[in-house]
């Protein structure tokens, strides 16, 4: 039987970590970060296949977590879910490396919708 794909939840807020993961597990493996130094070092010790990454996180930023996942992954697929516009937080030349937004409050069919694609797009 193949493994399920493992998803990466960073968000330093306990209720939307909870209910992420609440949300893709089952079918999903799913990995839980506070804060962005601790999900760098998850990714380089797990094969994650999509993170979903809040902006605002205590020590480095969201933007600077995603900056160094995909330089070090490029073919991750980084999801930004955050209750911050991402077009004030985002510089227009690093949205290219962003899979897809998702705003806050979430609606859960479209978070599992979009973490469907994203698996299905990394698996090709």
């Amino acid at each position: 039987m193949p493994q399920p794909a493992t998803v990466l939840v960073v968000d330093d807020e306990l209720g939307p970590r909870e209910s992420l993961r609440l949300t893709l597990y089952p079918p999903y493996r799913v990995l839980l970060a506070t804060e962005g130094q601790q999900a760098l070092d998850l990714v380089e010790r797990e094969a994650v296949d999509v993170v979903l990454l809040d902006l605002r996180l205590p020590g480095l930023s969201g933007l600077q977590v995603l900056e160094q996942m995909k330089a070090r992954h490029p073919t991750l697929a980084v999801i930004v879910i955050s209750g911050s516009d991402p077009s004030g937080l985002v510089p227009a030349e690093r949205r290219m490396l962003i899979f897809e937004y998702i705003a806050k409050p979430f609606q859960v069919a479209y978070v599992r919708e979009t973490v469907r694609r994203a698996v299905a797009c990394r698996a090709q």
